[in-house]
């Protein structure tokens, strides 16, 4: 799948938006969203400053985010990454090798020429009113520096603070990370959390409103990306959840349904269950916030993405009862400007909530928070050539390995460290279960499949395997 289809498809969407979300969705009458409740940003966030104040100036390249309201002429490919000190450093935007990125002029007063300098990049200068460059090498890079003249012989420059991370690995998010605090301050983003009216729990978490499921839709321009799991940031840590109450990330890959609109959550690409138990307090740097905590959804195997034009991350399980569970993700809660010609288009918003039995039709802001708005739901992005960032990846203890033979519709399991093993559908059906003796158990399916093979182990932690039976 080419790039320039990649926008075609999102074109052809935005041109003829998904009107069951118009006609389903704007008469009801939904629950609603108070005041979002900020949470407070840890020391260094607040207070930073991002221009220069100097006439030359340029935009920072556009970020792949609200992703219908971009034009097919546009073309963003970098990713916002999210603020993860320990696996993003201190960048914000993330370019792919290999692919035009834009830097566009918008310098104030008359200037007669312009001088690029655009460390990183192939073409090393420009000339011209505009930059368009292409990075060649993993790395970072900082943000080109532009010069500018005027009649009389004058010269000012300026350089975009920061630098650009390019290629390697990345945590993405669909949320401008890049400088904390309100819009009209100056700020792109703030995190926090969405409590609904009436005590109904939350946007993004335990509810008991109808609001079943939370998904970000993404897109990636890197051209050997794989997805190797996806960290979820939550308000706080979990003081109350039911006994065995776990929750189920999805990958989807979009697809037309059978009325012709985009159905979001169309063919599943990768299916992870962790339970609430192992969410865990976020460490120094994971997250800009203070308080929070981190469920660490890991996968099997890479899944491949730099095939497909959309990908689509949901978040399931929160529980109904407000009373028994607390579960709560953060989510950016400044959101960002999408024209008022593009809300009917699901493909121009950051995040999506399955409500009322529609699947993901509606978008989060229909509940009362601002357009654009982002769960903090974010995918990790592998190109396999290394890291950019140099920064030393902090290893989780493993659990044991588990291995798994299939004969007909009986799966023989095997982990020396497991006490026990469930196999779940990918609907999260639970279809089978059994204990572990010597590390070793056999299990019935009910049928053909796709099935998550879950095995507990003796640290407390689990394993989880994909299978595929009798295709």
């Amino acid at each position: 799948m080419k790039k320039h289809d990649a926008f075609l498809l999102l074109s052809l969407f935005f041109f003829a938006p998904v009107q069951a979300q118009k006609s389903n969705v704007a008469n009801l009458q939904l629950p609603q969203v108070g005041d979002p409740v900020i949470s407070e940003p840890v020391d260094g966030v607040v207070g930073h400053s991002t221009r220069a104040s100097v006439e030359p100036m340029y935009d920072y390249p556009a970020g792949l985010s609200c992703l219908g309201t971009h034009s097919s002429e546009e073309e963003p490919v970098c990713n916002y990454l999210s603020p993860n000190k320990n696996f993003n450093g201190d960048h914000f935007l993330w370019a792919p090798t290999g692919k035009k990125v834009n830097y566009v002029n918008t310098t104030q007063g008359s200037a007669t020429g312009y001088n690029w300098t655009l460390p990183g990049t192939n073409e090393g200068t420009a000339t011209t009113e505009d930059a368009s460059v292409t990075y060649t090498q993993l790395g970072h890079y900082p943000f080109p520096t532009l010069e500018c003249s005027d009649a009389g012989g004058g010269k000012a420059t300026y350089q975009a603070e920061g630098e650009i991370l390019v290629s390697g690995r990345a945590e993405i998010t669909t949320a401008n990370c890049r400088k904390w605090g309100e819009l009209d301050a100056g700020g792109t983003y703030r995190l926090g959390s969405f409590p609904l009216n009436g005590g109904a729990g939350f946007v993004g978490g335990t509810n008991s409103a109808g609001l079943s499921g939370f998904g970000n839709l993404f897109m990636t321009s890197h051209s050997n990306a794989y997805m190797t799991g996806v960290n979820v940031y939550f308000a706080a840590m979990p003081t109350k959840y039911e006994q065995g109450q776990q929750l189920l990330l999805r990958v989807w890959y979009p697809t037309e349904g059978e009325d012709g609109n985009l159905q979001l959550d169309g063919l599943p690409l990768e299916a992870v269950f962790l339970p609430v138990s192992e969410i865990r307090k976020a460490r120094d740097g994971e997250i800009s916030v203070k308080n929070a905590a981190v469920a660490e959804f890991r996968f099997e195997e890479p899944l491949q993405i730099w095939d497909k034009p959309l990908f689509f991350v949901t978040v399931e399980g929160f529980g109904t009862d407000p009373s028994k569970a607390d579960i709560c993700m953060l989510a950016e809660v400044n959101g960002q400007s999408i024209p008022e010609e593009h809300l009917s288009n699901l493909l121009a918003h950051n995040s999506l909530v399955s409500y009322g039995g529609m699947g993901y039709t509606v978008p989060v802001n229909y509940f009362g928070t601002m357009p654009g708005a982002s769960f903090m739901i974010c995918p990790i992005i592998d190109n396999g050539d290394g890291d950019p960032t140099g920064i030393e990846s902090v290893v989780a203890e493993e659990n044991g390995e588990t291995n798994v033979s299939i004969n007909g519709n009986e799966l023989s399991v095997e982990n020396v460290e497991g006490t026990g093993v469930k196999v779940f559908d990918l609907c999260g059906m639970a279809v089978a279960e059994s204990t572990m003796s010597g590390g070793r158990a056999v299990v019935s399916l009910p049928g053909h499949g796709i099935y998550l093979v879950k095995v507990a182990c003796r640290n407390g932690g689990t394993d989880v395997r994909k299978v595929m039976v009798g295709r």
